[in-house]
């Protein structure tokens, strides 16, 4: 198998061993072709999705919240949205509910453009279906 070094902040590579050792994974990299697996599987299914969909994505800020950059994304996406809920964390983050309907090209957009910004952990999205 190829080897791929990343780069993470020590807070990760701490919650990253301590993963790997209670959740009883062989490797470090074990834990991570898991969750680039459970990543990929959650992509492939907002691709692949055709016509009006529903979906919820739950969006983790940094701990400084979220930017002027992540609201103009959000406006530009607003027509899309049905409801939000924001909330700050225990640890200094914040993150928020979004209920978003439409094509489901437009939202697969708006997904790959709140993950591309520089205040977002992370967005994870489920289709919803009714």
């Amino acid at each position: 198998m190829p080897i791929v070094a990343i780069s993470m902040p020590k807070s990760d590579l701490v919650a990253l061993d301590e993963f790997h050792n209670d959740a009883g994974f062989p490797s470090r990299s074990g834990v991570i072709r898991h969750a680039l697996h459970a990543l990929l599987a959650e992509h492939k299914s907002l691709e692949q999705a055709k016509g009006q969909i529903t979906a919820i994505m739950i969006v983790v800020y940094r701990e400084r919240g979220k930017d002027d950059q992540c609201n103009r994304v959000q406006h530009k996406y607003s027509p899309l949205i049905t409801a939000t809920m924001h909330a700050h964390a225990a640890q200094g983050g914040c993150f928020e509910v979004v209920v978003a309907s439409g094509e489901a090209n437009e939202l697969c957009s708006f997904a790959k453009e709140l993950r591309s910004q520089r205040q977002v952990v992370s967005v994870q999205t489920r289709l919803v279906e009714v």
